[in-house]
């Protein structure tokens, strides 16, 4: 039984390895996008007819895309 703890041992290091480095590449990734989202922000405010059209569309209000028929206009259910 003994025998059994190194194998314990070197699965939790490995693990532990394993989630460091995901971890140091996650820090990455989210400075590279913190870069990128400055960078993004620091243009000049030039918008396009095509954003205007994009916040006027997402500023809508929500209608079903399917309208549900009216209850009133059925018959009854025939067996």
């Amino acid at each position: 039984m003994p025998d059994n703890w190194s194998y314990v041992v070197a699965a939790y290091g490995l693990t532990a390895v394993v989630l460091g480095l995901y971890w140091r590449h996650l820090v990455r990734k989210e400075n590279e996008l913190a870069g990128h989202l400055t960078a993004h922000t620091d243009r000049v405010d030039e918008s396009s007819p095509l954003d205007h059209r994009i916040v006027e569309r997402s500023q809508e209000s929500s209608r079903p895309a399917h309208p549900r028929p009216d209850p009133t206009t059925r018959g009854p259910l025939q067996q």
